[in-house]
């Protein structure tokens, strides 16, 4: 794609509005929302990377502003030191910004600096803000690492309390997104996020982008059935589809969903028919259930009046194939069966999940759960209010520190000045204000892109080991 194109039409004019003089213009980026009014107090910081190459790695072109000023001109008419502007930055050959950052993969407080951007050449001073719509795209990447990071929080959290040790802990929550978002492109970077903090996962488009772009493969997967397979043996031969699958897989882990028709049938019946092949099976069968209420479908309905509801699938395939208690006192289904839920499951709810099976007794590890839309999908830029803002600029080489501060919104007051990003006594990040620029060039922020280049000994990387 044209980078040209990657920005808003105000941005374009922005290049003609600065003073004249100016030749330095310095920006960052933070979640600047108070975290008061949010449910987390860290933003896992994830993705750019991934813009770095495919996006500002990129060589302007003559041939790129010809397209641009042919798709932007009729929107508003463009001036001809715009356009002059524009084919200087095509025969300079690279884009002239240099970008500093913190480490992907790790958690940092809101409201402080993430990243800083500023232009290297004095011609090209508008180029920091001009694609500050692609780079705030950040905030999709970051959302997800973060609530996935959630997840991953709140399973070790259990495994703690219920659990002999943490191995179930990077495969417990499972990306089921793909279908869920709303293109390709969110599908890559939402499920490379989710990587950040797991290994489960159906995506293939988000270890490609792991694999393309941060050069680690890291997903992990199951054979799995659905239900336009089981519906084609009809409900009479449904048990023929489970052997079918005890078939074709016949060690190994495989999932088959379980409730095409009557999952309480398939618990009971069918797990009673099935035992024998199942525990002289090299591997594990995962019943999956995909409808109806995810904790009375796993923790049972004591309401109802049919026994097998009332107990739950957890109970059933207790009662069914038994297992052990761990050194914490809690049960652990037999390895050869387990269970996954993965429909409508969000934070809330695996929690209430998680905690009914304490009381019931049983080791958060007997649960897989897989996540789709709630994971990839249901975010949106103010989550966490990203945004990108400038505090420092020079004309004719004379430095001026700029802020913003709306009298009507001080939550959207930003930082002065450059920039830097350090820890107190106790650790936690903070961000100083006003820094000389030998100040500025120390702090937790490392530079991973300058005129074109990506700096890969700079660009630090934090993942789930």
């Amino acid at each position: 794609m044209n980078i040209l194109l990657s920005t808003d039409v105000y941005k374009v004019g922005h290049m003609e509005q600065y003073p004249d003089g100016i030749n330095k213009v310095y920006s960052y980026l933070c979640a600047r929302k108070d975290f008061s009014k949010t449910d987390v107090d860290k933003i896992v910081f994830w993705g750019l990377r991934y813009y770095l190459i495919k996006y500002l790695s990129q060589r302007v072109t003559k041939e790129h502003v010809e397209e641009f000023v042919d798709v932007f001109s009729p929107i508003v008419p463009l001036q001809g030191s715009t356009i002059q502007k524009l084919y200087a930055l095509s025969e300079l050959g690279y884009i002239p910004l240099k970008i500093k950052a913190v480490k992907e993969g790790e958690k940092y407080p809101l409201q402080n600096v993430l990243l800083t951007i500023t232009n290297t050449h004095p011609k090209f001073y508008w180029l920091v803000n001009y694609f500050e719509s692609l780079i705030l795209k950040l905030w999709y990447s970051c959302s997800v690492a973060t609530r996935s990071r959630q997840y991953l929080e709140m399973a070790l959290s259990f495994a703690d309390m219920t659990c002999s040790n943490h191995d179930h802990i990077p495969y417990c929550v499972h990306d089921f997104g793909y279908r869920s978002v709303s293109s390709e492109e969110s599908a890559m970077l939402g499920g490379a996020a989710h990587l950040t903090n797991f290994y489960g996962s159906d995506n293939i488009l988000g270890e490609y982008c792991l694999k393309t772009f941060y050069g680690m493969t890291k997903a992990k997967s199951v054979p799995a059935s659905e239900h336009s397979v089981m519906c084609s043996f009809t409900p009479e031969k449904e048990i023929e589809a489970f052997h079918r699958m005890l078939d074709i897989y016949p060690t190994g882990i495989v999932s088959i969903v379980s409730d095409t028709y009557n999952l309480w049938n398939v618990l009971t019946n069918f797990a009673k028919q099935l035992k024998n092949r199942i525990l002289s099976r090299d591997g594990k069968l995962v019943f999956r259930p995909d409808s109806g209420d995810p904790y009375k479908i796993i923790l049972g309905d004591p309401a109802s009046s049919d026994p097998a509801v009332q107990k739950g699938s957890l109970n059933l395939l207790w009662e069914e194939f038994g297992g052990t208690t761990n050194s914490k006192g809690f049960k652990v289904l037999n390895p050869k069966v387990g269970l996954i839920y993965g429909d409508g499951i969000h934070l809330e709810r695996y929690k209430q999940i998680l905690e009914g099976m304490k009381q019931q007794g049983f080791a958060s590890s007997n649960l897989v759960i897989g996540v789709g839309g709630l994971l990839l999908q249901n975010h949106s830029r103010d989550d966490f209010g990203f945004a990108q803002k400038t505090t420092y600029v020079e004309i004719s080489e004379e430095p001026l520190v700029v802020f913003k501060d709306p009298i009507t919104d001080k939550k959207k007051k930003s930082h002065k000045g450059l920039l830097c990003l350090l820890k107190d006594e106790n650790g936690r990040h903070y961000t100083k204000d006003n820094c000389t620029w030998e100040e500025e060039a120390g702090g937790e922020l490392n530079t991973v892109f300058e005129d074109g280049k990506l700096f890969y000994e700079n660009f630090k990387q934090a993942v789930l080991t």
